[in-house]
């Protein structure tokens, strides 16, 4: 587990060096850095530690299948936290992992809101399934939310809602599936953005999270619509790395 932190460590960190490659970034990224140490944990927020995590990567179960990528994979990485555990801190009502950790402490995002899951969110990112419910039950809850990303270099402050969709569910693999859309920067009437995270369990206290996203333009695609979505493989990247690192830190913080 020591070396599955120190790997995925690395491998965050230089990820961060690739995309953050633009001056204005890495200005950002050096005055941030003093506040990335310890004193930014905001406590135990991925709960506690599970005795099933402990134990070997779990059996697929019969025809289940991974879901396939979005069109661009922005990261692939193994973290250091166990499967369960990490499925409670993203998916469970009572946690505010997401909220405080990663959209509010890290990503700097103001006025966030989150509503409740559709259905089953008193049991979603539960350890166990009570009687009577299978793990089907679960896939297509949907979840909103929304939250004031703060202005770039590029355009101003402007809210973006979230719908976020369980599409797997069960003791080996999750998937949440966002659509976000984002109608106060310029044009942002005309796409959609669809980003995905799978995280699959390999046993030993550990998991493996891929991160993809895909521009949707429902009426078609503007003129600049390769700007638009190379901008979107920017951004959700660099939020996506931002994940990462915040798992891999508290994780290690709170073993």
């Amino acid at each position: 587990v020591q070396t599955s932190r120190r790997q995925a460590a690395f491998m965050l960190s230089a990820l961060r060096e690739i995309r953050e490659d633009s001056r204005e970034l890495k200005k950002k990224r050096q005055e941030g850095e003093a506040g990335q140490d310890k004193g930014t944990i905001l406590g135990p927020l991925l709960g506690p530690a599970i005795k099933f995590d402990k134990g070997p990567t779990p059996p697929i179960p019969d025809g289940f299948e991974v879901p396939d990528n979005l069109e661009f994979v922005g990261l692939e990485v193994d973290l250091p936290v166990g499967f369960k555990r990490l499925r409670w801190a993203m998916l469970s009502k009572d946690s505010q992992f997401v909220k405080d950790a990663i959209f509010a402490a890290q990503a700097k995002y103001e006025n966030i809101t989150f509503n409740e899951w559709s259905k089953h969110g008193d049991i979603i990112g539960s350890s166990d399934l009570p009687d009577g419910l299978v793990e089907d039950d679960v896939v297509g809850a949907e979840l909103e939310t929304s939250y004031l990303m703060p202005k770039s270099a590029f355009v101003k402050a402007n809210t973006a809602y979230e719908t976020n969709t369980i599409t797997a569910y069960n003791d080996y693999c999750f998937c949440i599936k966002k659509r976000t859309l984002t109608p106060e920067v310029p044009y942002g009437s005309t796409f959609v953005a669809w980003t995905q995270l799978v995280i699959v369990n390999t046993g030993n206290d550990t998991c493996r999270m891929v991160c993809s996203t895909e521009a949707e333009f429902p009426n078609g695609p503007p003129m600049i619509s390769r700007q638009i979505q190379s901008g979107m493989r920017a951004g959700t990247a660099l939020l996506f790395v931002l994940i990462g690192e915040t798992i891999c830190k508290y994780a290690d913080e709170f073993p």
